[in-house]
């Protein structure tokens, strides 16, 4: 027992001195590496460590057709602080005031006891001594020159160039060109395509050709010590240079964009007009617009929560649900024509009244109105596109609707073959829209076809009918080019993408003929709009609103699409403005008128007479 004791306290002692010949051991290296070597490996740690800086490239320039600045690049600043260099000689007070004299909008500077506070406990951090600190960006170059001058009471400082976008003070067009903003946490890959402080495309043009217009960073690797003290750029190493973004030429005409602008100031809608022979948009509005400036640099909450309320943001040319009101009357028509079934020279007589069988009823009737309370007297298709009868499209339909009960699954097909409930293709982002059929009638309404009571209403582009104005003018261009045209383009060397339409050359010809009767007949509901000097063809259309009348607010919507044509060049608009009252409901004629006018005599006119 006596020699397991002594056994065990020999043990206990043998291991005391080999964990304390450890301890020495390491006692010593540290002091080696730590005194003796200190210097050497001092300087082997700064030879050695490398910091990855990447340089910004220039966006891509965005043009119109003719080589006019949409969307540039201008050089601004941001300013920096290093803590290392920051001492009590900063004069905070008088930055802060040339800051805010030149820049009112910035939202970057902390309080000045807060900036004091953060720069010096960093200054006090190896960590963080010799790491920027962003205080403001996007300051121009007056702004930088003013700071400038008075450098020396602004020890640490430093500023950095800061390629930003640049917008026309003229021209808005926001909802097409898009807007840039700061990267979320998805945008920002393991790979470093994006980093923290960048902007990206969120909205029109500018999103959804980013990859193009964004370039590729450079890279320069600098020489830090292990303070992160710069010692410059790294010669040796692997550095690149930055690849500036591609440019982009829309198919926008500036003065044709800028004249559109000034006519729907004031006026809630959408304006597009193209040229139907290749499919390029050669303007395209959406009232109220917003002003691009205000991304430059950091946006106000205030300022962007407000347009999101407003629906200010969304670009009613494309999103925008309205219904197609009279101009749906060419749907019908080209189907009545299309099936045969009733002679399209047969009259009907309006004498602006419609008596409808009331289907919520044992017995009795409703009476449909016409728009032209004394009524049309007698008129065909032609006539009845010409002044928009009604009572001619309600009496046409129901004797279809007799014929074919599913009659309104023949209407939403031909609807569907024209390039209705359907997108467009064009690169922006737009809303499908909804052109109801039997299907839908039982989704919705619970019941199925026929209900006679809905079909008139069907027809003159009322009830459940839902199109977007880029449906609606390419529809027009379909009409213009006789079946075959092509889909909506915005960038002007892409290739132009043909749709066709398989309907007979005759159906063409007579819907043709009467929309050239709707603004050149004197009994045209468009005839305010003729010119001379150019063969002008449209439909007007008014929407009525009922949920609005009710609600006190303006009750109807007005429309007009068509196209102009002058020794075999084209020009196609659609015009929608929202919530007029009775007064104004002509609204959209003048403002085709005022853009017809204006297309005839710049461009038509120098092509030859």
């Amino acid at each position: 027992m006596k020699n397991n004791t002594l056994q065990l306290k020999y043990r206990k002692r043998n291991l005391f001195r080999i964990i304390s010949l450890i301890f020495l051991l390491i006692v010593l290296r540290y002091f080696y590496i730590q005194i003796i070597q200190h210097s050497y490996f001092k300087v082997e740690s700064g030879d050695n460590y490398q910091h990855i800086v990447k340089i910004k490239p220039p966006r891509g320039i965005i043009y119109d057709r003719n080589g006019i600045e949409l969307v540039s690049n201008r050089e601004t600043f941001s300013i920096e602080i290093y803590p290392a260099y920051y001492n009590e000689e900063f004069n905070v007070n008088l930055f802060y005031e040339m800051i805010y004299s030149a820049n009112k909008r910035s939202q970057l500077l902390i309080d000045k006891n807060q900036f004091r506070e953060s720069i010096t406990k960093k200054k006090s951090n190896r960590a963080y001594k010799y790491k920027p600190v962003l205080v403001i960006d996007y300051i121009d170059f007056e702004t930088r020159a003013l700071i400038n001058e008075n450098k020396l009471d602004f020890p640490g400082l430093i500023f950095k160039k800061n390629p930003a976008r640049f917008y026309s003070d003229s021209l808005r067009l926001s909802h097409v060109l898009g807007y840039l903003r700061p990267v979320s946490d998805k945008d920002i890959y393991p790979i470093g395509d994006y980093d923290k402080l960048d902007n990206k495309g969120k909205g029109g043009i500018e999103k959804e050709y980013e990859e193009l217009l964004r370039g590729k960073k450079g890279v320069r690797i600098h020489l830090v010590d292990t303070y992160g003290q710069d010692f410059g750029i790294d010669e040796d190493a692997n550095n690149t240079s930055e690849t500036p973004g591609k440019d982009l030429f829309l198919t926008i005409d500036y003065n044709l964009q800028f004249k559109i602008e000034k006519l729907l100031k004031g006026y809630k809608g959408a304006v597009i007009c193209m040229n139907p022979r290749n499919g390029e948009v050669l303007a395209m509005a959406s009232a109220p617009d917003y002003s691009l400036k205000e991304f430059i640099g950091p946006l106000k909450t205030e300022t962007w929560e407000k347009w999101k309320k407003e629906n200010i943001l969304v670009n009613r040319a494309l999103r925008g649900g309205y219904g197609p009101a009279s101009i749906y009357k060419l749907v019908a028509g080209i189907m009545f024509i299309e099936e045969n079934d009733i002679p399209i020279n047969e009259k009907v007589f309006c004498d602006g009244t419609f008596r409808l069988e009331d289907q919520r009823k044992d017995e009795g009737f409703v009476i449909q109105h016409c728009w032209k309370e004394e009524g049309h007297g007698n008129v065909n298709l032609h006539d009845a596109i010409t002044q928009s009868c009604n009572v001619y499209f309600y009496d046409r339909i129901l004797k279809y609707q007799d014929k074919n009960k599913y009659i309104i699954d023949v209407l939403s097909d031909y609807a569907n073959k024209l390039g209705f409930n359907k997108k467009t293709g064009i690169v922006l982002s737009e809303r499908t829209g909804n052109i109801p059929n039997n299907d839908y009638m039982v989704r919705v309404r619970g019941k199925s076809w026929p209900k006679r009571g809905l079909m008139p209403s069907l027809v003159i582009g009322q009830s459940d009918n839902i199109v977007t104005p880029i449906q609606i003018i390419n529809f027009i261009n379909l009409i213009a080019m006789k079946g075959k045209t092509f889909k909506p383009k915005l960038i002007l060397n892409e290739e132009s993408i043909p749709f066709e339409s398989k309907i007979s050359n005759y159906v063409w010809n007579e819907i043709q003929f009467a929309m050239h009767s709707v603004v050149n007949d004197e009994k045209g509901t468009g005839f305010m709009m003729k010119n001379n000097n150019a063969n002008i063809y449209g439909k007007t259309g008014t929407l009525q609103l009922t949920a609005l009348k009710q609600s006190g607010y303006s009750n109807q919507n007005s429309l007009f699409s068509g196209y102009v044509e002058k020794n075999g060049e084209m020009m196609s608009l659609v015009v929608i403005i929202e919530n007029v009252d009775e007064d104004s409901k002509s609204i959209s004629k003048k403002i085709s008128k005022n853009i017809f006018d204006y297309y005839i005599e710049n461009n038509f006119s120098k092509k030859g007479q």
